[in-house]
C-alpha cells in the first residue's frame, strides 16, 4: 500500500510541473491585458489599499517585477504574471489536500483534467488579478477549514485568521466566503479558538482599514454606490449564460446537481461547500437586479466544485454521476477545449479589437508620434496603464466629469508636469505647448 501512494504522489508531482510549465509558457506568450497593467500600476506604488482593490494584487507584481529582469516583452509579461504562476500552483496543490482522502487513492489524471476544464480557473494560472490570490487564499481557508473539523487546535485557528485576512486583502468578496461557512454551521460561533482567528485576521486587516478610513472609504463607495446602475433585464437574462462560460457547461451543472445532494449532509465540510456554491451563485443572481454582473465575481467557488466534481469522480459506487462515460469523455473534450483556447492567446491571432492579441502595435505608433513627451490619456485608464507597461515614458490619465473615478485621482500625477509641454492623446494625438493647472481642471 505505501508503494501504491508513493506511486501517485510521484505522478501527481510530475502532472504539477506540466501544469506549472504550461501556465509558465501561456504568461510569457499570452498578450497583457489592460486590467493586468493597471494592477502593474499598483505595484508601481506601493499602499495599503487601492480605489478598486486590496493591495494583495500589487504585492504580486511588485514581487514578480523583482524577481524578473529583461527588457523584452516575454520578460515584461513575466514582470507582471511570474507570481500568479507560482501562487497557482501552490492553490492546486491545497485543493489536491482538501479532497477527500477516506478511499485508498485519488484519481490524479481525473483532479487534473477537472481543473484544466474550469475555463476561469485556468485563466487565472497565468493573468494577474485579484482573483489569483483569492483562489489561493480561499483555499488554504477551505483546506485549513477541513482540518480544523477533524482536529481543532491553536495553530489551525491561526492559520485560518491569516486566510481570512489573505482572502480580504486579495478581494472583498471574501467576506462572503468566511460568512456563507459561518451560516453552514452555526455552532462556529460557540468556538472561542475561532473567534481568536477572527480577532488575528482583523489586527492583520487593521492597515488597510485605516488607509480606507484616511482617503474616505473609497473602495466601500465606488463598489456599493458608484457600480450601480440601472436595473436591467438584459443583466438577469445573460447571468446563466456567462456562468456557464467561466465553469464550463458541463462542470456547472454538476455543481448545482452535487449543491442540492449534499446541502444538507452531516459532513460539515461537505455542507460548507454547497452553502458556498448556491450562497455566490444565489447572491450575485439577485445583485443583477441593480446592474451588470462581472461573470468572474463567482470564480472563487470553482474550489468548492472541484472538490465536490473530484470526491464524485474518486466514488466507485455505480450511482455516482462520473460513473457515466459520457460524463468523463465531456469533461475531457472541455479540458481539450480550453487547451486550444490557450494555444490561441500564445499565437497573438485575434483582432485587436477583441483586447487579447495585437495591442502592441497601437502604443507603438503613439510611442512614435509622442516623440519622447509625456501623454496625458483623456478618459481611458485601461490605455494609460498600457502604454506604461510597454514603454518607460510618463504617462497619466485625465478623469472628465462622466468618468468613473480610478486609481491615477488617487496617486495626483499631473501635479509634476505643471507647466512643462506634454501630449494629450484624445482619439487623436496632438501636442499642447504647455500645461497649467487651469488646463487639467
Amino acid at each position: 500500500m505505501p508503494i501504491r501512494s508513493t506511486h501517485i504522489d510521484r505522478r501527481f508531482l510530475l502532472l504539477l510541473i506540466a501544469w506549472g510549465i504550461v501556465d509558465l509558457v501561456c504568461a510569457m506568450l499570452c498578450e497583457i491585458h489592460a486590467d493586468e497593467a493597471y494592477y502593474r500600476l499598483y505595484g508601481q506604488f506601493l499602499d495599503w489599499g487601492y480605489f478598486d482593490h486590496p493591495p494583495m494584487v500589487a504585492l504580486l507584481t511588485r514581487a514578480s517585477d523583482a524577481l524578473v529582469c529583461g527588457s523584452s516583452l516575454i520578460a515584461k509579461n513575466l514582470s507582471v504574471r511570474l507570481m500568479t504562476v507560482l501562487l497557482h500552483i501552490a492553490t492546486m496543490v491545497l485543493i489536491w489536500k482538501t479532497i477527500d482522502t477516506s478511499k485508498i487513492t485519488k484519481n490524479v489524471e481525473g483532479f487534473f483534467i477537472i481543473c484544466g476544464s474550469m475555463v476561469m480557473f485556468s485563466a487565472y494560472g497565468f493573468i494577474t488579478a485579484p482573483d489569483a490570490p483569492l483562489l489561493f487564499f480561499a483555499a488554504l481557508f477551505f483546506y485549513s477549514y477541513k482540518r480544523y473539523l477533524q482536529t481543532p487546535s491553536w495553530s489551525l485557528s491561526l492559520l485560518l485568521g491569516i486566510a481570512m485576512a489573505g482572502m480580504v486583502y486579495s478581494k472583498y468578496m471574501a467576506v462572503l466566503v468566511i460568512g456563507f461557512v459561518i451560516i453552514s454551521n452555526w455552532r462556529l460561533m460557540k468556538d472561542g479558538r475561532l473567534w481568536i482567528a477572527v480577532l488575528l485576521a482583523f489586527l492583520l486587516l487593521s492597515p488597510h482599514f485605516y488607509w480606507q478610513y484616511s482617503h474616505h472609504f473609497p473602495s466601500m463607495t465606488y463598489h456599493l454606490v458608484d457600480r450601480a446602475s440601472t436595473g436591467s433585464w438584459l443583466y438577469v437574462l445573460e447571468y446563466i449564460p456567462n456562468q456557464l462560460l467561466v465553469f464550463n457547461p458541463l462542470a456547472y451543472v454538476l455543481m448545482w446537481i452535487l449543491a442540492i445532494r449534499f446541502c444538507r449532509s452531516t459532513d460539515a465540510f461537505n455542507r460548507a461547500m454547497t452553502y458556498e456554491i448556491i450562497g455566490f451563485q444565489l447572491f450575485f443572481m439577485l445583485m443583477t437586479i441593480r446592474g451588470h454582473v462581472e461573470p468572474h465575481w463567482t470564480m472563487v467557488t470553482s474550489i468548492p466544485t472541484i472538490i465536490l466534481i473530484c470526491n464524485e469522480w474518486n466514488n466507485s459506487a455505480t450511482s455516482s454521476l462520473m460513473s457515466r462515460p459520457w460524463i468523463k469523455k465531456t469533461m475531457i473534450a472541455m479540458c481539450a477545449l480550453v487547451i486550444i483556447t490557450r494555444i490561441i492567446l500564445c499565437m497573438n491571432v485575434l483582432p485587436a479589437r477583441t483586447g487579447l492579441a495585437n495591442k502592441q502595435p497601437y502604443y507603438q505608433e503613439l510611442h512614435e508620434q509622442a516623440k519622447g513627451y509625456p501623454i496625458i490619456f483623456d478618459g481611458s485608464f485601461q490605455r494609460a496603464s498600457l502604454y506604461r507597461f510597454y514603454y518607460p515614458d510618463e504617462a497619466i490619465l485625465v478623469r472628465q466629469a462622466t468618468d468613473r473615478y480610478t486609481q491615477f485621482d488617487l496617486l495626483h500625477l499631473e501635479q509634476q508636469w505643471m507647466g512643462k509641454p506634454a501630449c494629450i492623446m484624445r482619439g487623436k494625438t496632438r501636442f499642447v505647448e504647455a500645461l497649467t493647472e487651469d488646463d487639467l481642471q
